[in-house]
This record gives C-alpha cells, structure tokens and sequence, in this order.
C-alpha cells in the first residue's frame, strides 16, 4: 500500500486531498514533529464484519443471520421464571414475566 506522509498543519491545510488519497487506498501518515500522529487509510468495503472479537477468527459474516425457534420464543419474551432464563414454553400460571 502505498503511503504519503503530512504534518498535521499540512493535513488540515489539504483535509479533503488527505481523505481522497486515503479513498483511492493510500496510507496518510500524520506526523506530529518526528512522531507518528495518526494513520488515516482507506475503509473497509468488505462488507459487514462478524460481531466484536470474533472478527479476527475469518468467521462468516452472516454468522449471526439465522434464528432458531429458542432465540426467536427470547426475541419475543417468553421467558418463564423471574430470572429471565427461558424454559421452551410459556407460563400457564399467569406468574409475572
């Protein structure tokens, strides 16, 4: 990939080329004196990125897409006990939910 490098006066001065040269895939390099301020790259146009730390471990990304009837019965809360730990059915005693 290949880099261009600014001072942070240059990159406020040249804001909108920074971000086109970023977009068309170039890494900015912003340089507070000798030090490496901040990366500015191109973004991701992958697609969605499987859920938090499981992005690292090349998951799918439609991973979580799917609905099973347990998950779909919590989604529409029919938990039966108090503590919120679903029971597969219902509660048939009209207990609080």
């Amino acid at each position: 990939m290949p880099q261009s490098t600014y001072k942070i006066s240059e990159a406020r001065k040249n804001f909108a080329e920074v971000l086109e040269r970023a977009n068309q895939g170039e890494e900015i390099i912003i340089m507070r004196g000798n030090q490496v301020y901040a990366r500015i790259g191109p973004a991701d146009t992958g697609g969605r990125r499987p859920f938090g730390l499981l992005r690292h471990r090349n998951l799918p990304d439609d991973i979580f897409n799917e609905i099973d009837d347990a998950q779909a019965a919590i989604d529409a809360g029919d938990f039966s006990d108090d503590i919120g730990i679903w029971q597969g059915k219902p509660n048939d005693g009209g207990g609080s939910q």
